[in-house]
Order: structure tokens, then sequence, then C-alpha cells
């Protein structure tokens, strides 16, 4: 079902910082920026052929990003991995009795995101692309 990681999104306090360090340990520059002010939210991408690494900091003291660095500080905030067919790979895992984050319901279509609840990995939010 599972066809590899798409991407790792970790989240960090200071952005520019985090760039910084990133580009001198993948010995590359940045390869887009962007924010998502409704969700409070700056992005910072490593992009790599089969995949990217995702860099994260909050605008303000509102919205997910924030709230994870204030419980849980810096780090791995979520691996996303890729699917062929996202209906089909969370009925799977609703048949397997998995908790999901998103899922839409039995015969509705997934239309936005779905998340593997961090109680079924060890605390890691795992988000299902499809690519």
């Amino acid at each position: 079902m599972f066809k590899g990681v798409d991407h790792v999104v970790v989240a960090v306090k200071d952005l520019d910082a985090a760039v910084g360090r990133y580009e001198t340990i993948f010995g590359q520059a940045v390869s887009e920026r962007r924010e998502a002010p409704a969700a409070g939210m700056k992005m910072a991408f490593f992009r790599f052929p089969e995949s990217f690494v995702e860099l994260v900091s909050n605008i303000d003291e509102t919205g997910p990003i924030a709230k994870r660095l204030a419980e849980r500080g810096e780090g791995v905030h979520l691996i996303a991995m890729k699917v062929d067919d996202i209906d089909k790979a969370v009925a799977e895992l609703r048949e397997k009795g998995v908790r999901l984050v998103g899922d839409p319901g039995p015969g509705n279509p997934v239309k936005g995101q779905v998340f593997v609840h961090p109680s079924e990995t060890g605390g890691v939010l795992t988000q299902i692309v499809q690519g």
C-alpha cells in the first residue's frame, strides 16, 4: 500500500536560522519559501529527486505549529507517506482498525488531508498523500 516517504516536516522556532543550518548540512540552497497566513505558518522546502524536507515555523502564536512548538519544542512534526490510491489506502487502514484523523468516513472520497493518528505510530503524525 505505501510506496515510500514523500516528505518529512520539521517544526523549528526560527525558520531563517534553521534554513541556514540545513543549507550547510544538505550542501544546497533552500528550494522554495512560502507562507500560509490562514494556518499561521511559514515554510521552507529542500527538494530532492524523490522527496523533500519541509521546515515549518509559526507566524504568530496561533495555529498548529505554534501549539506543537509550545508543547513539544522543535523536531519532526510529521512524516508523509506516498500511496497510489488514497481512498483505497484509507479503506484498508479502516479495515485494520487504524485510527485516522481527517477520515471522511466510508463511502466518501478523501478531499482533504488524512493522517494516521500519532497514538498508532508511537507519537509520529503520519500523513497519507497520493502520488
